[in-house]
């Protein structure tokens, strides 16, 4: 007769079958939250407002502006709206214009002081009311009010929003010879009453004296315009603009001779 095996089992002794076997468990794997990125936060809310805002702007300090039709919303860096304000905010030059559907126009105020400026170009960004000057330490802003500030920080724009000023050569001759002038006038005694410098009365044709690079020329004038103050003068095969001050007539030179 075959015992049972588990009858041989002495004692003192374990048998295998009493052994409790412990299953080994592989390690849980743990999934951190994915956490999104504040880009990715601002990218849902561009695609989201993206076929009906007028721009979408992401300010210097973080936030991003999603102007509407009659408000702007405000969302945090954390891309949490949690504001609304007043359509057409005031950006600042290192503010990101992300995208536009309407762009903002510059008026006259602005266009007459960029051109009492002097400046060979400006920036005029899509969306951006403001004109941007560029300096090396520094960026000037006119505003639509005509307000000139100044900022420390850099703009940001697109190589296709930089606008170049050509400034023609008759206009630098133009200030060279109107500061001659200036100069000749405090040395003159003559009166003022003696000439006719301040009635803007020439004609086309007419012969005029003009001084050029110091010498004094007959010429002819062969055009006027800026409402008479610039004269186009022709001599010696030349020609070039005079501001009207730096012109006389011949009929002034006879006099001056004659007193």
């Amino acid at each position: 007769m075959i015992k049972n095996k588990m009858d041989e089992v002495l004692d003192g002794q374990i048998s295998i079958f009493d052994l409790v076997l412990n299953e080994v468990k592989e390690p849980k794997k743990e999934y951190a939250p994915v956490v999104k990125s504040h880009k990715d936060k601002f990218a849902e809310i561009i695609n989201l407002y993206k076929p009906n805002a007028a721009r979408i702007v992401k300010r210097i300090y973080g936030a991003l502006l999603v102007e509407l039709e009659e408000k702007t919303l405000y969302f945090s860096s954390d891309g949490v709206k949690e504001l609304e304000l007043k359509k057409d905010i005031d950006l600042l030059p290192a503010d990101e214009i992300l995208f536009v559907n309407q762009d903002r126009k510059l008026n006259d105020m602005q266009l007459k002081k960029l051109k009492d400026m002097h400046v060979t170009e400006y920036i005029k960004r899509k969306g951006d009311a403001n004109i941007i000057i560029q300096k090396q330490d520094k960026t000037i802003v006119i505003n639509p009010k005509g307000w000139i500030l100044e900022y420390l920080q850099k703009p940001k724009y697109h190589e296709d929003e930089v606008y170049k000023i050509e400034v023609p050569k008759e206009n630098i001759d133009l200030h060279i010879l109107s500061a001659e002038t200036d100069i000749d006038e405090k040395k003159s005694t003559i009166k003022p009453s003696t000439f006719a410098h301040n009635i803007i009365d020439f004609e086309e044709n007419e012969l005029v004296e003009i001084k050029y690079k110091g010498k004094r020329h007959i010429g002819k004038v062969v055009r006027i315009y800026n409402n008479g103050e610039t004269l186009n003068v022709n001599w010696d095969g030349k020609q070039t603009a005079f501001y009207y001050k730096t012109v006389k007539k011949l009929k002034e030179i006879k006099m001056k001779n004659a007193i």
